[in-house]
């Protein structure tokens, strides 16, 4: 019974407590991780760019602060972008009009690199 009660509070939570707004826009880009051979080295990267929104709007595509191109009254749309990356970049699509964010993405870059640093086994306080 107690296993009832919670399954039905968790179904209350997750399809009524929630705003509908939650999965409101559907945003790709991809590949999402670059591989790179040394740390710092750049990534030279040709994003596929896709969106969906709910309604038609005017959207801007950003990479990190940066605009790379608008779009006008569009509910959704493709594009290809070539991107040099160098540490994680966050894309995001922005309402120029109310300068919110629609939705965002990011694309991580990942070395083959061994790390030089090892991680700590003990605390620092321990006496043994």
């Amino acid at each position: 019974m107690k296993f009832f009660v919670f399954s039905l509070g968790v179904f209350v939570a997750v399809f009524w407590g929630f705003p509908s707004h939650a999965q409101a826009s559907l945003f790709d880009v991809s590949p999402k991780v670059c591989v790179v051979f040394q740390q710092h080295e750049f990534c030279d990267l040709e994003l596929k760019i896709s969106w969906q929104l709910t309604h038609p709007q005017d959207v801007c595509l950003y990479q990190n602060d940066q605009q790379v191109q608008c779009w006008q009254n569009m509910q959704k749309g493709r594009f290809s972008y070539k991107a040099r990356v160098q540490v994680e970049t966050i894309y995001s699509l922005v309402n120029p009009h109310t300068g919110s964010k629609v939705a965002t993405a990011k694309v991580e870059v990942q070395s083959t690199e061994a790390k030089t640093t090892r991680r700590r086994l003990r605390s620092p306080w321990s006496f043994f």
